[in-house]
């Protein structure tokens, strides 16, 4: 077992390492036996060797009021389970928490869905406003967003659905100039990895040439059921992706655990030329070698 120390995935003169991040997600199960949050993300993260964070916003600590807060988002027909945890008192502590540790959050990670029927669609953009304003005041220059819906979803809806993607795009630009909008292939539509990229394709050619380049994927190659066609889905993620999830292992549609093929994601995203952020989400302990992982950036 490893336990990376203080800043070794930092080195003079720019190693591939500098744009390896670490998840909230890594502490996981930590936070589901209820002994950790996303206000412990910063101090642990730098005490497991990290000086870049993703912050995954459903770790938030319940604020002030919640009870208060979750009854009156009940008035608002489809507000996100996650949305009554955004305080500005659970922000700034957030961000004052990196700032004693000189951590960086990289990624602000909301689980949208721009899939739902017309009446819900107002909530899910006040969580996707709110979603952006954590993202400004914390100076995170990605937003990882998801498609959302299910398997079920009718394809019906996947024109609504990139349209919507698009305008939230443009949206995030005058709220936040200059973030990054990454899309993750996480489940639900997005099971169908050809779905998800027609999606994204879709979205992406309503862009104006400008924003093209503030809208890209977040690939992850454990989201994916295991099919023949995965090295061409891996190979279209990647072309497409402006961040990656790294996992030392992946769930199957049973619940095992199975290894991920590392050396050929690696050789994947050299082809491809990508050279965005990695995002752990793995626990530090369970890594044999970050080197490893700062190889998919040479």
């Amino acid at each position: 077992m490893m336990i990376l120390t203080k800043n070794n995935n930092r080195s003079p003169g720019g190693s591939p390492l500098e744009k390896v991040a670490v998840s909230s997600w890594a502490w996981a199960e930590a936070y589901y036996a209820g002994q950790w949050s996303l206000l412990d993300l910063p101090a642990t993260a730098v005490a497991a060797g990290f000086t870049t964070i993703e912050c995954n916003d459903f770790m938030l600590p319940p604020p002030r009021f919640s009870r208060l807060r979750q009854l009156a988002l009940k008035a608002l027909p489809g507000a996100p389970s996650e949305l009554w945890r955004y305080s500005q008192t659970n922000l700034r502590r957030l961000r004052d928490g990196c700032r004693v540790v000189d951590a960086a959050v990289i990624a602000w990670t909301i689980n949208s869905d721009f899939t739902v029927p017309a009446h819900h669609w107002p909530a899910q953009k006040l969580y996707l406003r709110r979603g952006l304003l954590a993202a400004r005041l914390l100076a995170a220059p990605l937003l990882r967003v998801n498609l959302g819906g299910a398997p079920e979803t009718p394809h019906e809806r996947d024109e609504l659905t990139a349209r919507r993607l698009a305008e939230f795009v443009g949206y995030s630009q005058r709220l936040y100039p200059g973030v990054v909008i990454t899309l993750e292939n996480h489940w639900g539509i997005s099971a169908d990895i050809d779905r998800h990229l027609q999606i994204f394709d879709g979205a992406a050619s309503q862009l104006p040439p400008p924003l093209r380049d503030k809208f890209g994927c977040c690939f992850d190659p454990a989201n994916m059921p295991i099919r023949p066609e995965q090295p061409r889905w891996q190979r279209e993620l990647a072309a497409r992706a402006n961040h990656y999830h790294w996992k030392r292992v992946a769930v199957d549609e049973e619940g095992r655990e199975r290894p991920l093929p590392h050396a050929e994601l690696q050789t994947t995203l050299k082809e491809v030329g990508y050279a965005g952020w990695i995002t752990v989400e793995a626990n530090p302990s369970e890594i044999q070698n970050l080197q490893e992982i700062g190889h998919y950036l040479e």
